[in-house]
């Protein structure tokens, strides 16, 4: 039986990034993936403290990003105002492409070691000190998963501590306007629906439309007609030119719940999922690549499966799953299925915050 320190499943971002360190560390690994799909050209909010992290542990920068310096956030008719002299010499956040990402996360990197058929049934088995891949006949100390598709084979069943899925879908798409986006990226929460526009160039921007529900389904014709006038009314944007399909997507919230005496971490997608209102999906993964490096530049650590590092790891992450679960489906619920009701006990908060630069800086701070 063959035999390897970890077993990571996936080919996605934070697989990428997780094998980047663990070669770094010269720690062996296997890494198995299902198929690899069309890939779809996405824009993610990058948090400058990443980009800082990548760049010293791995001695190269990060580029072909957009700063966003400005974020403003609408409540109906009220405003607050966030600009990056609060967090200089960082920007607010850096928009950056799924293609460069991949690209970046990937470089150096050997083919994967064995592509999954997508219908093919698998069997992990936990030992009391190791996991054994049967179909393949290897054996390891720890298997990472980083793609929710294969949680449904691994044989503990592991439980959703908090589970949800949202009555509602949300649409993401990239458009062109002959406007200055300058730099900034506005949100709006209004009639129930939460609207993000993220440029990735002075006249580019992607949008996640989120809060749709049954009826809103007009808005996702191919033409994008209907959509832009949408953007339009929300927005002070004088053109807006549709540039890619509209992707559609039904939202869920999930964390899950890992036992520690179990040789296995569940990261990025496979690991948590939250609502996309405030864009941290991708940045919780990349934290959780940061955590795990951390545990594993302890050279006094032999064993990074035993039930103290599993321990460690869920404790360190747990602040920061929360912390985003807890605020986006709160917002959700209250914005979305009661924006009537809670939008006037919202306006002033956002009045406070506005007036005040240090509660500006204090929500600045978390956010970056």
């Amino acid at each position: 039986m063959d035999q390897t320190n970890i077993l990571v499943l996936g080919n996605n971002l934070i697989s990428n990034l997780l094998r980047r360190v663990l070669i770094k560390n010269k720690i062996d690994y296997v890494n198995f993936a299902y198929p690899a799909q069309e890939p779809e050209r996405r824009f993610f909010a990058i948090k400058p403290t990443f980009l800082k992290w990548y760049s010293e542990y791995f001695n190269e920068d990060l580029v072909n990003h957009y700063p966003i310096k400005h974020i403003q956030v609408f409540v109906d008719n009220e405003d607050l105002n966030l600009k990056d002299n609060l967090t200089r010499p960082f920007p607010l956040f850096n928009i950056m492409n799924s293609d460069y990402l991949f690209e970046s996360f990937s470089r150096d990197l050997d083919d994967i070691d064995k592509v999954i058929k997508a219908d093919e049934d698998l069997e992990f088995v936990f030992d009391n000190d190791r996991v054994i891949f049967n179909n393949y006949q290897i054996s390891s100390r720890l298997i990472i998963n980083t793609d929710f598709r294969f949680n449904k084979f691994l044989k503990i069943k592991p439980e959703r501590e908090e589970k949800k899925e949202y009555d509602e879908f949300a649409v993401t798409a990239n458009f062109k306007t002959d406007d200055n986006l300058e730099n900034r990226a506005v949100q709006y929460f209004r009639d129930g629906k939460i609207l993000a526009i993220l440029p990735f160039s002075d006249h580019e921007f992607s949008i996640v439309l989120s809060g749709l529900k049954k009826g809103d389904e007009k808005l996702v014709d191919d033409s994008g007609e209907q959509l832009i006038n949408f953007i339009k009314q929300q927005s002070a944007l004088a053109s807006v030119e549709l540039s890619s399909k509209i992707n559609r997507f039904p939202l869920t919230l999930y964390k899950i719940k890992h036992d520690p005496k179990l040789r296995s971490l569940f990261m990025g997608d496979a690991g948590h999922k939250v609502h996309p209102l405030a864009g941290q999906g991708l940045n919780l993964g990349l934290g959780d690549v940061q955590m795990l490096e951390n545990l594993i530049s302890d050279k006094k650590i032999i064993d990074f499966g035993q039930e103290n590092c599993i321990k460690k790891y869920v404790m360190s992450r747990s602040a920061d799953e929360s912390i985003v679960m807890g605020l986006t489906d709160r917002l959700d619920e209250a914005l979305v299925n009661n924006s009537d009701v809670f939008s006037s006990l919202f306006k002033y908060p956002i009045k406070l915050i506005e007036n005040s630069e240090l509660l500006k800086k204090i929500l600045v701070r978390k956010m970056i």
